[in-house]
């Protein structure tokens, strides 16, 4: 009797001790106090699965709590940005409102007022003591992600202060797509035609032919071998050697030509970031060596019948679909187009070549080191500030630092094939060309309305190619309608150049 009452106590008072403290099968650490937060995702980028695979690897690289538990939220691509600007704009009344949002990297200062920035410390607290930079997170982001990335993430507050308002997962960036089968068929044409016209010499023959065969590295390159890959009678063209000079059957037509402006050295912007100066010749110069002129009038050359180089004309299909279907043997694009084209026609798979986007002079000159450009693009990850929860944006934050991080990115990568953001990552990228590229790929600040300077871009080249206006007048209007746009817009990058980019 004695023992049974001595049982029942211990039974008693463990009883006792659970319905106080309230214990279960689950730890109170990483359950009852984690803290729950959002990542809204567009559905037509990385598969779910990859997302997902990502969240289960921050969940298991925390070793301390309260832990941080993410939930990924697809939504469908048509309606996102819509969804993710009424979330914002209706704070917590939103089922699962975002704490993470994936915004394309130009439209960031449109979203930069509506974002919490980064702590001071983030990443300085998360690095080891043999990697510790002893910088504020805007000194690491500069040290260790390219520039373009820098530039695009780091703004001014309202104190004139550098703060970090998000970072990529990936980078991406202009190149040359290349049609092997294409380029191959004009070797062996030109050989099959002279066999008959007999108007070279064998040296002559396999001297172009070398040419034909080794990706452009300059603009002239490819001029020189455009009349072997073009197919025309007359304005007619049947196959074109490249897709460039006009706008609306030249996807990225906008990017390519501020890459263009970019490689002549136009100062896209003043330091201010208030007024477009793209249409402005250097100083002291004579008007005749405007550089956002002249790369205009360049890329206009190929879609000019009156032009040797023609090869293109708005008569064409679209690009990307002329490459896919055989008609086209070269075109400029970003790195995420391979995925669609093998997507929707895999046989063109082995048929694909990508290399550096040409250069207006060689790139394998020691004195053209600092003038290589190309067209960078990126998804940005950052944190809303409309919930107001403090806990839950360090979360946030957190979670992003962790996606910007070469652990954080990988499978990212490797899904997506893509370049890493991070100096010293190579990334995953399928062709070379995108990876050595990403150090000086570059950006330029578009203000808060970045979709309608591209639309601005796209009016410029269809109003000059089709003599509705000059090339001066074209880039006049552009101008004086890009800086209406910067001037209305109150985020503003930390860093420029020093031209305006």
């Amino acid at each position: 009797m004695k023992g049974f009452k001595k049982f029942l106590i211990v039974v008693l008072s463990t009883a006792t001790v659970f319905a106080v403290t309230g214990c279960s099968s689950k730890s109170p650490s990483t359950t009852a106090t984690a803290t729950t937060i959002y990542w809204w995702r567009s559905n037509d980028d990385a598969p779910e699965a990859t997302l997902k695979a990502i969240v289960n690897a921050y969940n298991a690289s925390q070793t301390t709590a309260p832990k941080i538990k993410v939930e990924v939220v697809m939504k469908d691509s048509r309606t996102y940005e819509q969804e993710v600007l009424d979330a914002l704009a209706a704070n917590q009344s939103v089922p699962n409102a975002p704490d993470v949002i994936s915004v394309d990297g130009q439209d960031l200062p449109r979203f930069v007022p509506q974002l919490t920035a980064a702590p001071d410390g983030l990443f300085e607290a998360k690095a080891t003591k043999a990697n510790k930079l002893g910088k504020t997170s805007d000194g690491y982001v500069e040290a260790l992600y390219e520039p373009s990335v820098a530039k695009t993430v780091l703004f001014r507050d309202s104190n004139a202060k550098t703060k970090l308002y998000g970072l990529p997962l990936a980078v991406d960036n202009l190149a040359l797509y290349i049609n092997k089968s294409l380029i191959q068929k004009a070797a062996d044409s030109l050989a099959t035609s002279n066999s008959q016209t007999k108007n070279m010499s064998r040296e002559e023959i396999n001297l172009i032919t070398k040419k034909i065969q080794a990706p452009p590295q300059t603009w002239t390159d490819l001029v020189q071998i455009l009349p072997y890959l073009t197919v025309k009678n007359g304005a007619d063209i049947t196959s074109a050697g490249i897709s460039l000079g006009t706008a609306a059957n030249v996807e990225r037509s906008y990017d390519i030509l501020q890459a263009l402006m970019l490689q002549t050295q136009a100062q896209m912007t003043n330091d201010n970031l208030d007024a477009a100066t793209f249409n402005q010749s250097e100083s002291g110069a004579a008007a005749s060596t405007n550089p956002g002129e002249a790369a205009l009038k360049f890329y206009e050359r190929f879609a000019n019948p009156n032009d040797p180089i023609y090869t293109w004309n708005d008569k064409m299909p679209n690009n990307v679909d002329a490459f896919m279907q055989g008609q086209l043997a070269m075109m400029v694009n970003y790195q995420n187009v391979y995925r669609f084209m093998v997507s929707e026609t895999p046989s063109i798979k082995q048929q694909i070549n990508v290399a550096a986007l040409p250069q207006v002079s060689d790139p394998n000159s020691p004195t053209s080191a600092n003038t290589l450009k190309t067209l960078a693009k990126m998804k940005v990850e950052a944190a809303p500030s409309a919930k107001g929860d403090a806990k839950k944006q360090a979360a946030a934050w957190d979670f992003i630092s962790y996606l910007g991080s070469k652990q954080g990115s990988s499978a990212y990568l490797s899904a997506m094939k893509l370049s890493s953001p991070l100096k010293d990552v190579t990334g995953k990228s399928k062709f070379p060309a995108f990876d050595t590229q990403k150090t000086f790929a570059d950006v330029w600040y578009k203000g808060h309305k970045a979709m309608q300077v591209d639309e601005i871009f796209i009016t410029l080249i269809d109003d000059t190619i089709n003599g509705r206006k000059s090339l001066k007048d074209g880039l006049d209007k552009a101008a004086a309608d890009t800086t209406t746009i910067l001037q209305a817009s109150k985020s503003k990058w930390a860093i420029t150049d020093g031209a305006g980019n």
